[in-house]
């Protein structure tokens, strides 16, 4: 496996989810409005805790009615970012009660935001917990379709070839058939959530395909135990995969909590303009 670099932040590619795993914002001017605030509140310009300008506010400054932002502002309580209360209004909640595993959520990082270091690595560390169990499960249960569908994925992955949006989706398919041949309806519903994981991976951390960012070798080795109907070896294949990803996660981080304190430290120098 050759060294692995890391993308960055400008670099992050624009990736389309499943049809039915899409964003579950409403349309109009309160999508607008939802999408304007959500990206406020995640990306820190309404701290967490912070009361936030009243209806009448808002709507004067973004050019809309009440009305809309008093909708916004409930799809976005739904989302766990906002409460509101008779006697102080909208406030940004703790984000340990946001919904970081929202696709929205998580789209209105920006690509630079601490944060997403941190759910890059944490919800890696999540898939190594839940998958090689769902892949042992998928190598006992799966149908004839279900393999079909896995190896086809599996062998669909081309990651040499630089079109991320057709690994990505090739990726989705596989992790899904995953959880799907498991039989179990509590790892299929899942589904959602480990798809926006996966897009989390992507967008935000996936490596540059220089050694085996997205190991195609390793997908078909777990659809092949899969195959072979043997548990044993399709959750060491995926522990073996998902390990990877875990220590390229957690790297992300650490570099990136090393350059947040380097600039903390010395923020002269961070805010110097680069020489030509």
């Amino acid at each position: 496996m050759g060294q692995s670099q890391v993308k960055s932040g400008s670099d992050k590619p624009k990736l389309t989810l499943p049809m039915e795993l899409g964003s579950s914002l409403p349309t109009g001017a309160t999508k607008k409005v939802v999408d304007q605030l959500g990206r406020s509140i995640a990306n820190d310009e309404y701290p967490q805790g912070q009361v936030m300008p009243t209806e009448e506010e808002l709507a004067l400054s973004i050019g809309v009615s009440r009305a809309t932002v008093r909708d916004a502002i409930k799809v976005l309580s739904g989302k766990g970012l906002v409460q509101t209360a008779r006697r102080y209004g909208t406030r940004v909640r703790p984000i340990e009660e946001w919904s970081l595993l929202d696709i929205d959520v998580a789209s209105w990082h920006a690509p630079d935001h601490p944060r997403i270091a941190q759910m890059f690595a944490e919800t890696t560390e999540m898939r190594c917990i839940i998958e090689p169990a769902a892949a042992a499960l998928a190598a006992e249960r799966a149908t004839d379709a279900q393999v079909h569908s896995l190896l086809e994925a599996a062998h669909a992955m081309h990651p040499d070839e630089g079109d991320v949006q057709t690994l990505f989706m090739a990726d989705c398919q596989f992790h899904s058939t995953i959880l799907e041949s498991t039989g179990n309806l509590m790892l299929r519903q899942m589904r959602p959530v480990i798809l926006t994981v996966l897009r989390i991976s992507y967008e935000f951390g996936v490596l540059v395909v220089d050694g085996e960012p997205v190991t195609r070798e390793g997908h078909v080795r777990v659809a092949d135990a899969v195959r072979a109907r043997d548990a044993t070896s399709a959750r060491a294949e995926m522990e073996l995969m998902l390990e990877r990803n875990r220590q390229t996660a957690a790297h992300y981080w650490r570099s990136r909590q090393e350059r947040s304190s380097d600039r903390q430290r010395y923020p002269a120098e961070a805010m110097a303009s680069p020489r030509p």
